[in-house]
């Protein structure tokens, strides 16, 4: 029986996670083939681009006025100024999309 200083050996797992060193192959970090590091390189830019665009977006839709950033303006020229300028924004006919008939 093991006292309360003693040390319990350590005991051999049955599931051995570390196989055997092999020192024949060099491991590397990119894969072996030219065509694999394009591939990676193309998904790596597609993915920077993404969360580019992505913040631009959250940046636009944040610099928007709203009736929430225009109502906490003290001065009343700018308040009216703000929501003239929301009023335009949102009257505005969209870029593309359903032709809507005139009339």
């Amino acid at each position: 029986m093991l006292g309360p200083d003693s040390v319990a050996p350590m005991q051999h797992s049955e599931f051995e996670f570390q196989g055997p060193v092999d020192e024949s192959k060099p491991e590397v970090a990119w894969p072996g083939t030219p065509e694999e590091r394009v591939d990676r390189f193309g998904f790596r830019t597609a993915l920077l681009v993404l969360v580019l665009a992505l913040f631009v977006a959250a940046m636009w839709v944040a610099n928007r006025p709203s009736f929430e950033k225009c109502s906490t303006l003290e001065s009343v020229s700018e308040r009216n100024a703000c929501y003239e300028k929301l009023r335009d924004d949102l009257s505005k006919p969209p870029a593309k999309g359903a032709d809507i008939p005139k009339g």
